[in-house]
């Protein structure tokens, strides 16, 4: 190796792990005698710099594996661009690595261990499950954004679902509505789950008891909003208002509403979650629950970051802040349908 080597470099040289260089470097005790010495006597023959003011600081370089669904999915791109942006100020370089599909990567855990990477981060992925529970178990660096199970052991970014079901379900409450539909995303879903929770909460609070034939479950796809709408709509007494549990799911409800002539948010209001970049130019305007997706992918990167230098501090799973953003898919209550609720 010659020339400026990098953290995978003297790693793999040695036969150790990215973090087991790097806890040499910053001085930790958690390193045994011997391969302290073999890591430091391979730093010299590799001529690689530390920087910093004095301290034994390294700075972090190399190459991470980034696994995602479709980038046709707007919650995707959101969170990708979070990770670009922080991965150039950490000086890494991304990899894009096989699609995930049914929230299942598609890599080989032992192959990508054995590659120059130094850490990886899968977007919307069963962390619970293999192959990314093998690569977790296995101490390889791993970062899971919004992970449809968690495993306990993964270090993972989401954000506050609970209270942001919560806070779109009462909007809609506040501006009189009591016929309120759920269209939920996939029950097996953690993030599904704590929106629901979060509308039924809502709901108990105002007195209200939920209705099974207002919730309703699909992925978080313009497909699955249809679908959803397609029931909540030709119930015999159909609800006023509906709160989706994603913006694809929400805009589908929208063109299935205006295929039966039903205008939002005059006769139907909708309020979505996540305010990607398709909320805002949705006719009308989505009213939606925000995400910081953007900085969601950012803090992927700085946790990745401190995982691989061996000094994460930060609780197994972290949660970043949701709020109300309000445009023109939602409106009080139409003339003639307030009702007290059942109880």
């Amino acid at each position: 190796m010659a020339g400026r080597a990098t953290l995978a470099d003297v790693a793999s040289a040695v036969g150790v792990s990215v973090a087991t260089v790097s806890k040499v470097l910053n001085d930790h005790a958690d390193v045994a005698p011997g391969t302290r010495r073999r890591v430091q006597q391979q730093l010299r023959d590799s001529s690689y710099r530390v920087t910093g003011n004095g301290r034994r600081r390294s700075r972090l370089e190399g190459t991470v594996e980034v696994e995602f669904p479709s980038l046709e999915n707007p919650y995707v791109v959101s969170v990708l661009d979070g990770i670009m942006d922080a991965a150039r100020a950490e000086y890494l370089d991304v990899a894009i690595g096989p699609q995930v599909r049914d929230n299942t990567a598609a890599f080989e855990p032992q192959t990508l261990r054995r590659s120059s990477r130094i850490g990886a981060i899968f977007i919307t992925v069963d962390a619970a499950a293999a192959p990314v529970a093998t690569l977790i178990e296995d101490g390889f660096p791993t970062v899971v954004v919004d992970p449809v199970r968690r495993a306990g052991s993964c270090v993972s970014i989401g954000a506050t679902n609970f209270s942001g079901g919560l806070s779109a379900t009462e909007h809609l409450l506040g501006l009189g509505h009591r016929r309120i539909a759920h269209a939920a995303g996939p029950r097996q879903v953690d993030c599904s789950q704590a929106r629901l929770a979060g509308y039924l909460s809502a709901l108990s609070e105002a007195g209200l008891r939920s209705d099974d034939d207002l919730i309703v479950s699909s992925p978080f796809t313009y497909a699955g909003g249809r679908a959803s709408a397609a029931h909540l709509l030709d119930l015999p007494d159909r609800p006023t208002a509906i709160f989706a549990a994603g913006d694809e799911i929400a805009l589908g409800i929208m063109e299935e509403a205006r295929l039966r002539s039903i205008r939002v948010p005059e006769d139907l209001s909708i309020v979505g979650f996540d305010d990607t970049y398709l909320a805002s130019r949705s006719a009308p305007p989505l009213t939606t629950v925000a995400q910081p997706l953007v900085e969601m992918g950012r803090l992927a990167v700085r946790s990745l970051s401190q995982l691989i230098n061996g000094n994460f501090q930060g609780t197994s799973h972290l949660e970043m802040a949701t709020h109300l953003v309000l445009r023109k898919s939602t409106a009080p209550v139409p003339t003639g349908r307030v009702r007290p609720g059942r109880d």
